[in-house]
């Protein structure tokens, strides 16, 4: 018993102080690049966002669409809008997103994914195993 004392001592003392503090660490979104061309907003590194959102682009698309009240389509990797919004504005409502359908309640980490089980939408926890209901987009 003392060895296996000895090893998981030594085992925590190679872990560093603040390993569990920094969940969201490796998880940086990048700021939304934003042109207004007329009438129109093109989000230029939608694509860059949704790869590191994990998520389909359609569902971000959609999620960001309705918040903002207008139409908007995928083009490419990049997503346009009728009407002229800002670049803060996005980033709020990817921040919202972020909240509601990416970061894991119970853990706060963002290794999750959506599943629909008997017409509920779940998000389901690689990291921690919880299962939460959420609203569908």
């Amino acid at each position: 018993m003392d060895e296996y004392d000895k090893l998981l001592d030594r085992a925590r003392s190679q872990v560093p102080e603040d390993a569990f503090k920094r969940s969201g660490e490796r998880f940086q979104v990048p700021d939304v690049q934003l042109m207004v061309q007329g009438n129109r907003s093109i989000w230029q590194n939608f694509q860059e966002i949704i790869n590191v959102l994990n998520r389909p682009g359609r569902e971000v698309l959609k999620f960001v669409s309705g918040q903002l009240g207008t139409a908007g389509i995928m083009e490419g990797s990049q997503a346009l809008f009728n009407g002229k919004f800002t670049a803060e504005l996005l980033d709020e409502l990817v921040n919202r997103y972020i909240d509601s359908y990416v970061i894991c309640p119970v853990c706060t980490r963002p290794d999750t994914e959506i599943h629909k089980e008997s017409g509920v939408y779940l998000l389901v926890c690689s990291a921690c195993g919880a299962r939460t209901a959420i609203r569908p987009v």
